[in-house]
């Protein structure tokens, strides 16, 4: 961490900026190897959040490496109080939303999250909870693929959007509060979450009291070392001082194949299979900009998925759980 500054003015005394981490959230050893120091850059929210910015632009967080399970983290986190609530408090307008809505970059990743879906459980098992569901796209997809679908998702304006736009319930409760309701699903997917989220296993336990005896959850997230690896390279070429896969703690759980299936199976999923994810595709108004903008991605996606060992490699930039609640 920088020390630009060094503590948060309270009304009582000063205090830390930061609180360090000494356990690893998923297997709780100690033992971490530094990777990469990330900056937080909070300019953005100069007038709408000022303490914010005034607090933490300028400084960076270490992010290590668990030795025990190769899950990384970062060594410490924001001491200031709700700093994710604040982080994600973004007031997007409604012409964004609505461009969210129909845009189509994600659309593989939903198809294969659904069609995975469709293979595992029974015609008459088709009730769906996606979790983070921002604009509601993916619920929309999947109501239109014959799901019961509902969403959660705690930013006030797009669950809003979520919900009008797809037609389907979206909760703006987490994952305990509805478990603790009684709510049960046959399949809650969770796209592009998880990484987010601080200590996962929490939400990962709620969200097993969620599903119904022998449901599926769906998890996709971006691998770790090979995003990693991929920012080092650019970098090098852009002569960049920081990695950007961390900025801002956006990304604060960077999972790799083992770490992914450990965390699921420590919150009390069976059956796990981590595979290669499908990536976010760019959209152009120009097919051939669309066609070359694509293409590295899409290759480096089908020769992970094909080649022996594909998910070990350095080409698999994401990952695709299937794990299951047991009878």
């Amino acid at each position: 961490m920088s020390s630009a500054s060094t503590a948060l003015s309270t009304g009582h005394a000063a205090q830390p900026l930061f609180t360090p981490l000494s356990t690893c959230w998923i297997c709780g050893n100690n033992r971490f190897r530094r990777l990469h120091e990330a900056p937080l850059d909070f300019t953005n929210f100069a007038e709408q959040d000022p303490e914010l910015h005034e607090c933490y632009s300028g400084q960076t967080v270490w992010f290590g490496r668990c030795e025990n399970c190769g899950f990384t983290q970062p060594q410490a986190l924001p001491a200031l109080p709700h700093f994710f609530d604040r982080l994600y408090d973004i007031r997007w307008g409604g012409d964004w939303l609505e461009k969210e809505f129909e845009g189509t970059c994600k659309d593989l990743i939903f198809t294969t999250v659904l069609k995975g879906l469709e293979q595992r459980l029974p015609s008459d098992r088709r009730h769906l909870l996606d979790v983070g569901a921002h604009v509601g796209r993916f619920i929309y997809l999947a109501k239109q693929a014959g799901w019961l679908s509902e969403g959660i998702e705690l930013n006030p304006r797009t669950a809003a959007f979520a919900a009008q736009r797809s037609g389907c319930p979206v909760h703006r409760i987490n994952a305990h509060e509805l478990a603790d309701q009684g709510r049960r699903y046959d399949a809650i997917t969770l796209i592009d979450v998880l990484e987010h989220i601080p200590e996962p296993l929490p939400v990962l336990r709620a969200l097993h009291r969620l599903l119904d005896p022998g449901g599926w959850i769906v998890v996709k997230v971006p691998c770790g070392p090979s995003q990693l690896l991929k920012e080092r390279l650019v970098r090098l070429v852009r002569r960049r001082r920081y990695l950007n896969v961390a900025t801002n703690l956006v990304h604060i759980n960077h999972f790799h194949p083992p770490s992914l299936k450990k965390a699921l199976e420590t919150a009390g999923f069976r059956d796990v299979k981590v595979i290669v994810g499908a990536p976010e595709l760019p959209t152009h108004r120009s097919y051939l900009r669309k066609c070359i903008a694509r293409f590295p991605r899409l290759s480096c996606y089908y020769l992970s998925r094909t080649l022996p060992g594909g998910l070990r490699t350095p080409l698999a930039f994401n990952l695709q759980a299937f794990a299951r609640k047991a009878f």
